[in-house]
């Protein structure tokens, strides 16, 4: 057996981010994570104002901004035409804009600064069999070389490990949800439309598209499927699609290959046991219609990391703060996937769109059209909208 301070389970964009914030405050982790790379293809690309003050606090903002686009306005299009737009610039400072990068792209500056700073801090290729707790410590059973099982022992553990996370098993907590109605798919490519740096959103009878600028010219697609479409998604699709429901014509061979995916939402029934806490995907799903899931899990990781920080620095035992600090982050998370179904309903398929597009004309209209901009933004997230 071996002791150290942390242990982090997940080394995607959430556990490293994780751990150089552990690191940034003197304390030491341990990132186990299975995978040997980064995951590649296309996935969450936003990063919300709270997160980027979130890397700035640990010198990574300004490296992560310079390769990001900075979105500050949002268009709403209906099926006359445009309904309305919404500006960040009336955001609090100093970022009134969402930046949109790859989730690759973050996932590298993330590792890169973590081995940079502490090169012994990240463990790849390396499985996590089980995670338990006892005698004032936290233990973790790892998959050795050599075929045998190897235990360490930590001051207390963190699951980032995912939706199928480990660590949510090992301590017993459920993962209540289900899926929503309707399948989406999504594809990026060069950015051959008026919109420069915003972000657009089409709100029509077929159902949902979305459009955001990505750096080097290009642009993600985002679109409800047609519900007799069926199988996986091709360029095509994606083409005929966006093409029948914007005034947007692509170029379907220009485009990445297409990937799908279903909207869900969960949430872990407890989000810690004792000296291991949850964060992330781990602790809670919602829709990625938003854009609000990587952020949640940097927000939950820096409440873990300070609740960590406060107990070791007193050589008090943590598990009561990760309960209470569980219990916050859990109604949080509520939070979200409450406006994150609000998003869904409103770009669902519907025979009636004109109704749907007064609301939201209206709503941007109105004097208090800066809160949206800042329940977009997720700095509404503390008033529990």
């Amino acid at each position: 057996m071996s002791e150290t301070e942390v242990a982090i389970v997940g080394g995607g964009p959430v556990g490293l981010y994780l751990a150089l914030v552990l690191l940034h405050e003197g304390i030491t982790p341990r990132v186990y994570e299975r995978r040997t790379d980064p995951a590649d293809g296309s996935r969450s690309i936003g990063v919300h104002p709270p997160s980027i003050e979130l890397f700035d606090e640990i010198g990574l903002a300004s490296a992560f901004l310079a390769r990001a686009v900075h979105v500050r306005r949002g268009l709403a299009f209906g099926e006359r035409g445009a309904v309305g737009d919404v500006s960040f610039e009336r955001c609090p400072p100093p970022h009134r804009f969402v930046a949109t990068l790859e989730q690759r792209e973050t996932e590298w500056l993330l590792r890169d600064a973590l081995v940079a700073r502490a090169p012994e801090a990240l463990a790849r290729g390396v499985d996590v069999l089980d995670a338990q707790q006892g005698d004032g410590r936290a233990t973790l059973t790892l998959a050795g070389v050599d075929g045998r099982t190897e235990q360490h022992r930590f001051a207390a553990i963190v699951g980032a490990d995912g939706k199928r996370s480990i660590v949510r098993r090992a301590i017993g907590a459920s993962f209540d949800g289900a899926y929503y109605e309707g399948e989406y798919a999504m594809a990026d490519g060069p950015d051959t439309t008026a919109f420069g740096d915003a972000a657009a959103v089409f709100l029509t009878s077929e159902g949902l598209v979305e459009s955001f600028p990505l750096p080097n010219g290009r642009r993600r697609w985002v679109v409800r499927r047609s519900t007799d479409t069926g199988g996986a998604p091709s360029r095509e699709e994606i083409q005929r699609t966006v093409s029948s429901r914007t005034s947007v014509v692509l170029d379907a061979s220009e485009l990445d290959a297409p990937s799908a995916f279903r909207a869900e939402r969960r949430l872990a029934g407890s989000f810690t046991e004792g000296r291991i806490a949850l964060v992330g995907d781990a602790a809670h799903v919602v829709s990625p219609i938003g854009g609000q899931g990587m952020n949640l899990g940097w927000l939950g990781a820096r409440s873990v990391a300070e609740v960590l920080t406060t107990a070791m620095r007193r050589g008090d035992d943590p598990s009561a703060a990760l309960a209470a600090d569980g219990r916050r982050r859990r109604a949080q998370a509520s939070v979200a996937a409450r406006r994150a179904e609000m998003n869904m309903w409103l770009g669902r398929p519907t025979r009636t769109p004109r109704p749907r597009e007064l609301l939201v004309s209206t709503l941007l209209a109105l004097p208090t059209a800066h809160l949206l901009a800042r329940a977009f933004t997720m700095r509404a997230l503390a008033w529990g909208i």
